[in-house]
């Protein structure tokens, strides 16, 4: 019986989309299936391609053979076969043109059925002949593939039971689909191993929906999805379009299959996508779907089975988010953009990446109106500023921390201003200075200890360098020189008195007064320390004035006009808690919170 074929097969063929070789292999099951199999034998005729050594061998398939126990091929089965979009058990999802997936990949079909054989080649009829032998099976025999096929055993299981779990899902007898390679078998799969699915009915739009899931709470990234049109899985999650792609919910575990006669109606030909847009063009169709609406009612659908089982996903991604802001509080207008329930790690990490990509679209100007660019500038330049002041807040707490451990004078010292270097005011970061005062980032150069002789050898000849000293100033002239302000850093000890600090800052006050015969120029020396009350009494003894503060010291100032300086004695505690509260005053003024009389 030849010709019956309704369209030219060749043309058929060519103008379907290409597939995978495992998707002919798919099909073939599938129709194992519907013929109610509940035996499938899969048989790959295979010879070695390459060998590495023995644990490394290729095996290259020859032919596919696939045998059931199903109905066969019957009279309506076979008229069925011989036409181009036959409507025949379109209830089960089929398309009616399947089978010719089969000449996509391979040269030719040859099939056994009942008491007939059927031969189908890409530029021929459909051949069908009556058969003198009774088959007790139907057997699809898929021969010479078009391209090298290399059978790897792991990922083909996994592949089988990933697209099938949907019709195991739905089916109610058993099915055992047996593998072979050559006359060896690799693997079963039954659907009495199929996991045990829980049912959650919900509509959009007036699309019904049905999700079946598998539901674990151990609270880590990781959702398989896959999307199902006549009992059959079409696409995985992660195989759709990133426009497409449901982002899923994290802090939940869930394996899912979503079936919906919504899918039934626009799975493409090949029966591995859905001809549904990402997002609504028009929404005044309001029967039309896209991805957009039924993964937002899915993400919900996920959520609500969370709370039924007692995880308020609402209330964790609180918590994470208020733990992402104590730690980085300066990130906190990207964090709440957030919509993921992650870990605070993760939170910040992404609201990280999106600073950087705000900070590239200022330096570039990439597609910005004005109104745009100027809200993009206040974000960053807000979230970077309360980023420098979390940072000093770090800097205040280990100041603390190396008093309260009597910490030596160069760990003190390394804390505001590294040893052995200067600094010409190029990066307002590179020292600590404003720890003691704000102003001092208007200063114009910096230098410590050993550096300190360029500018001054006779200080450095005579007398032990004073730890930082700073110039005010645009030049290294000392003629144009207007202010010079001297540092003395002392162990955090509770046994230094202030004496011998003040013997030393009136000497370095004295050598740099001699260097300006000329004129005088202003000199601002601190001395710190770790107060006592033996030290407040020997400062009050010698006559020092004093600034009350939040700690339990003030600090100690005086005059001495012979040498045109200012001593300041502050304690270590007193410095940290003064810097404390310029800190926070900061970050009042950044949150836009209202200044008390006493802060303004």
């Amino acid at each position: 019986m030849t010709g019956l074929i309704q369209a030219n097969i060749e043309e058929i063929v060519n103008r379907l989309s290409d597939i995978k070789w495992q998707s002919v292999l798919f099909e073939a099951i599938t129709n194992s299936l519907q013929a109610k199999a509940k035996n499938i034998d899969i048989k790959f005729i295979t010879n070695i391609k390459s060998q590495l050594d023995n644990l490394n061998i290729q095996s290259k398939v020859e032919q596919v053979i696939v045998e059931d126990d199903g109905e066969g091929f019957t009279a309506q089965n076979i008229i069925s076969f011989q036409k181009y979009l036959t409507p025949h058990k379109k209830n089960l999802g089929c398309k009616g043109v399947g089978r010719f997936f089969y000449l996509k990949k391979f040269e030719n079909v040859h099939i056994t059925s009942l008491d007939h054989e059927i031969n189908f080649f890409l530029n021929k009829d459909i051949n069908l002949v009556s058969s003198e032998t009774k088959f007790d099976k139907t057997t699809v025999y898929l021969n010479k593939p078009k391209l090298d096929i290399i059978l790897e055993k792991n990922s083909l299981e996994r592949m089988i039971r990933e697209h099938f779990i949907a019709d195991f899902k739905l089916r109610q007898n058993e099915v055992i689909i047996s593998v072979f390679e050559d006359s060896q078998l690799l693997f079963k799969i039954m659907k009495s191993e199929n996991p045990i699915f829980e049912d959650k009915e919900f509509t959009i739009r007036g699309h019904g929906f049905t999700l079946a899931y598998l539901f674990e709470n151990n609270l880590v990234t990781k959702n398989n999805g896959y999307y199902c049109a006549g009992g059959r899985v079409v696409i995985k999650n992660s195989e759709l379009d990133q426009k497409k792609k449901w982002r899923g919910v994290k802090g939940v575990n869930l394996s899912f299959l979503l079936i919906s006669s919504y899918f039934d109606e626009r799975v493409n030909d090949a029966r591995d996508d859905f001809s549904i847009y990402p997002q609504q063009a028009n929404r005044s169709i309001l029967n039309e779907l896209a991805w957009e609406d039924i993964h937002l009612e899915l993400t919900k659908q996920v959520k609500q089975i969370a709370l039924e089982r007692g995880i308020n996903l609402e209330d964790i991604a609180q918590q994470n988010l208020e733990l992402a802001i104590k730690e980085s509080p300066y990130l906190a207008y990207y964090l709440r953009s957030n919509e993921d329930i992650l870990d605070a790690k993760s939170l910040i990490d992404n609201a990280r990446k999106q600073q950087e990509l705000d900070k590239e679209k200022l330096r570039n100007n990439l597609m910005l109106d004005e109104n745009s660019f100027q809200h993009i500038l206040n974000i960053v330049t807000q979230s970077e500023l309360a980023e420098y002041i979390f940072d000093r807040q770090k800097i205040i707490d280990k100041l603390k921390v190396l008093v309260d451990q009597n910490e030596l004078e160069n760990k003190l010292h390394d804390l505001f201003m590294k040893r052995k270097t200067k600094n010409e005011n190029k990066d307002y970061r590179s020292n600590n200075l404003w720890l003691f005062d704000d102003r001092f980032m208007s200063y114009d150069k910096v230098f410590s200890d050993k550096q300190i002789r360029e500018i001054f050898p006779n200080l450095n000849d005579n007398l032990e360098r004073p730890d930082i000293l700073s110039i005010i100033s645009n030049t290294y002239d000392k003629d144009e020189m207007t202010d010079i302000v001297i540092i003395e850093l002392k162990k955090a000890s509770d046994v230094i008195t202030p004496a011998r600090a003040e013997e030393q800052l009136i000497d370095y006050a004295g050598y740099i007064n001699d260097a300006y015969q000329d004129r005088k120029i202003r000199i601002w020396t601190y001395a710190f320390l770790k107060f006592d009350n033996k030290t407040e009494r020997s400062l009050q003894n010698k006559g020092y004035n004093r600034v009350f503060t939040k700690s339990k010291f003030p600090i100690y100032y005086q005059s001495f006009k012979d040498v045109n300086a200012v001593i300041n004695f502050i304690d270590y505690y007193a410095l940290a808690e003064d810097a404390h509260n310029r800190n926070h005053l900061f970050m009042k003024i950044l949150r836009g919170e209202t200044l008390s009389n006493e802060e303004s």
